[in-house]
């Protein structure tokens, strides 16, 4: 067995290797997601080892590069996402191996953090490897219609359309970002991070109200019990004097999408710590897992010390 960097050409077949490990379940494993996510992240292209056989994949394990800010700090992580193994050759360690030496290399790169959000199933593993458990994620919930629609695609698309993201992110200017929060660590807000994970992304759609100089939010609808859910994936205020509009249109939304409750996390790039009076926070998010990489770590990111990331940046992925 041999391990290997990947390259574009090889995404078909590790497409393949994906859809006959795991199925297809919750997001599809097509070429186009597998290359906007691992290749065109602004961040910087995934470090995708491979398991070969014979010169053929047997085993794959991708980390995503992802860089977290706080005014003048900034943190270089990794996600470990994709992974599988043929299942001819399951039990064998190759997942372990994978993994280990790609923790090495980005060690050596100098990246401090390596986190993700396992499943039950691969939790005990990922602590087995030196990962431990900080804690779900916690979300936010703010009270929706008291006369909630039921979710149905096709009608919700005119609203996705009235608030077309793309022409709200396209029409920034290059240098505009969000001021960055003095608290928290969480994900820079500039034109080329939301174009990417918002505009381009081809497996979901999204849509925003943004001010520039004022405020912005970017949400999506999301089926729960039947109902609308209002996912607040990013949420910023730039100019504190503006906070009244941004919870002016906050409610205009709600008023016409008529959701049954909406949600966010940690309201990080905002001067107060709950303008809207949200409930919670809770800890319903996702569970997430992390290991430090640096001999000498700065930060504590346990139970969610001095980190914030926003839904979007820990959904999907």
């Amino acid at each position: 067995m041999e391990i290997v960097s990947a390259q574009i050409k090889d995404v078909p077949e590790i497409i393949s290797l994906l859809k006959t490990s795991l199925g297809e379940k919750l997001l599809p494993k097509t070429e186009e997601y597998f290359i906007w996510k691992h290749f065109n992240n602004p961040f910087g292209p995934s470090k995708i080892l491979l398991a070969k056989e014979k010169n053929k994949i047997i085993g794959i394990r991708a980390f995503m590069y992802w860089k977290w800010v706080k005014k003048n700090q900034e943190i270089l992580s990794v996600r470990a996402v994709d992974t599988a193994t043929s299942p001819d050759y399951q039990g064998k360690g190759i997942f372990k191996t994978l993994t280990m030496q790609a923790v090495n290399e980005c060690r050596e790169e100098g990246v401090e953090l390596v986190f993700n959000s396992p499943n039950p199933i691969s939790m005990n593993g990922y602590l087995k490897m030196g990962w431990s458990y900080i804690g779900r994620m916690p979300i936010f919930i703010g009270v929706g219609s008291l006369w909630p629609k039921r979710y149905v695609e096709e009608k919700l698309n005119h609203f996705y359309e009235e608030y077309e993201i793309g022409k709200s992110i396209n029409g920034l200017s290059s240098n505009w970002k969000v001021d960055i929060s003095e608290k928290n660590f969480h994900t820079g807000i500039n034109p080329s991070y939301l174009k990417w994970r918002y505009v381009d992304c081809p497996v979901t759609k999204y849509g925003s109200i943004i001010k520039p100089g004022d405020f912005g939010m970017i949400f999506r609808f999301k089926k729960t019990n039947g109902y609308i859910e209002l996912r607040v994936c990013e949420l910023w205020i730039e100019d504190e004097a503006k906070e009244k509009d941004l919870k002016k249109a906050l409610n205009e939304l709600i008023k016409k999408v008529r959701p049954l409750f909406f949600s966010c996390s940690f309201l990080s790039l905002q001067k107060k710590n709950n303008p809207f009076g949200f409930f919670g926070p809770f800890k319903r998010g996702p569970k997430i897992t992390l290991r430090s990489l640096a001999k000498k770590s700065s930060f504590n990111f346990n139970h969610f010390n001095n980190w914030s990331p926003s839904i979007g940046s820990i959904e999907l992925f």
